[in-house]
């Protein structure tokens, strides 16, 4: 397998791919996508009313996104139905526009998507944070709505998750027991002079989300709330390259700490209750650095769409799907049977597309 730039195969070489017989194609295994995105018409124009063109300096500007450019690409690569959130920048947009505003419209254009596909849709919800009362209003209101679960974002205005701020949502997430993808923004504290004019979604997305990560385990946020589903993207970031070095520092400071009774979470077991989805280019080097300290059973498939766009999402869907780093037992949990664990939605939906 060629190891080279992305975007190396032709179109008859990704197809090839995606129907090759190997027990884990697109004609035996129909994929489950917990990571892919949407906007929604009232988004745009919001993103618009703020002035945000190049949201984070996504090289391509906002994406073109519509339902039936989403249905084609779910058909090309296989994908039966795709938990829909909204991305980076998320709803607060800042330029006066009221982000409890937006989240309501996202939502409703959520629930909206999943009436008229049944079977090819869930949506996870976006709230208003670090407005904690207009959060847990809006938790209550798209919940009701039918969201399968919720997004957040690393940080909003520079609170992370694990902020004690957001203690009263983390509560109530597990009180509900409701699944939580994490997505990475743009981070707090810019160092200007640093790769100024590039995407912050080529590296400062993965140090955000693994920033957050250590937050709400070190802050004992996941350890208290143990009844959250947490999904990390993009194959763990940057955690699969610390988790040892910070587990070790685990062990020292609670050889310090043993004494006033205030030791810290066990790192590696806490991210091993996670799991961790394969958005993004993820092969060959991540996964199989996910898989020395993850279990199979706790890692999922996102395909990022429209973010990722569609022959780079094809190329990604096929590259998974042959992967040597994976079994076909693997592959087949990884692209549909581990997300029946975070989603009990997709038991009782009727099904979309034909595995």
């Amino acid at each position: 397998m060629s190891t080279g730039p992305m975007n190396r195969w032709s179109d008859a070489e990704i197809a090839d791919r995606l129907d090759a017989p190997d027990g884990a194609s697109r004609s035996r295994v129909a994929a489950i996508d917990v990571h892919s995105h949407f906007l929604p018409p009232a988004y745009q124009e919001a993103l618009r009313e703020a002035g945000i063109s190049r949201p984070d300096g996504y090289h391509d500007g906002v994406p073109r996104w519509s339902t039936p450019a989403h249905l084609e690409q779910m058909e090309q690569v296989g994908i039966e139905t795709a938990v829909v959130s909204i991305s980076t920048p998320g709803v607060v947009l800042g330029g006066g526009v009221d982000p409890v505003r937006v989240a309501r419209q996202a939502n409703e254009a959520g629930a909206d998507l999943m009436r008229e596909h049944p079977g090819r849709f869930g949506f996870y919800a976006a709230l208003p944070l670090p407005d904690m009362d207009a959060a847990l209003a809006e938790l209550d209101r798209s919940t009701a709505l039918g969201a399968w679960g919720v997004s957040l974002l690393t940080h909003t205005e520079g609170v992370y998750l694990g902020d004690p701020r957001l203690e009263p949502l983390f509560a109530e997430l597990s009180r509900r027991g409701l699944t939580v993808l994490i997505h990475p923004t743009a981070p707090a504290v810019a160092v200007p002079g640093v790769m100024d004019g590039w995407s912050k979604s080529m590296y400062e997305f993965f140090f955000d989300t693994t920033r957050t990560v250590i937050n709400l385990i070190f802050s004992g946020t996941l350890e208290r709330h143990p009844g959250i589903r947490l999904v990390i993207p993009h194959a763990g970031a940057a955690l699969p390259a610390l988790a040892q070095r910070i587990e070790r520092n685990v062990w020292r400071a609670n050889r310090i700490r043993a004494e006033d009774r205030t030791e810290l979470p066990g790192f590696l077991s806490s991210l091993r209750r996670c799991y961790f989805d394969l958005a993004g280019s993820v092969l060959p080097y991540q996964v199989p650095s996910l898989l020395s300290f993850v279990e199979d059973d706790h890692i999922v498939y996102g395909s990022d769409f429209p973010y990722t766009n569609a022959r780079m999402g094809s190329e990604l869907n096929a590259e998974l799907r042959t992967a040597d780093a994976l079994t076909i037992s693997q592959k087949r949990a990884v692209l549909r049977g581990n997300a029946f664990e975070l989603f009990p939605h997709l038991a009782a939906e009727p099904v979309g597309a034909q595995a």
